[in-house]
């Protein structure tokens, strides 16, 4: 596995957890898993685990913002303070595009030394 997928699945693990707490992460991980995007799988798999965690946790129809929106958030927010980069994003984000543009940041060196 990759560095960058390395820390990306230590970020997912550590938000999800913080989050939720260890036994609601198990029961998570288990879902994602059953859905054929086991954990150490989602750095290949973005969409996919985007589209299962609205799934599982919603989107929050009727709200401003649902509980998977939030947390891919915090994913995405936590990433970029781990790779030195400021967050200033408002409103939701395309995890999955987020992903990808933080991948291309880290392999174009700046993020190496992490």
């Amino acid at each position: 596995m990759e560095k960058f997928d390395k820390l990306l699945v230590e970020t997912i693990d550590e938000t999800i957890k913080w989050a939720f707490g260890e036994y609601t992460a198990s029961l998570i991980y288990e879902y994602l898993k059953k859905r054929n995007c086991p954990l150490h799988e989602t750095p290949k798999k973005l969409e996919i685990f985007s589209f299962e965690l609205r799934m599982i946790l919603g989107t929050g129809k009727g709200q401003i913002m649902g509980s998977a929106p939030l947390l891919e958030k915090a994913i995405v927010k936590r990433l970029c303070k781990k790779l030195g980069l400021e967050f200033n994003e408002r409103g939701p984000v395309n995890f999955a595009e987020c992903i990808k543009k933080l991948r291309e940041y880290y392999n174009h060196g700046k993020g190496r030394k992490h």
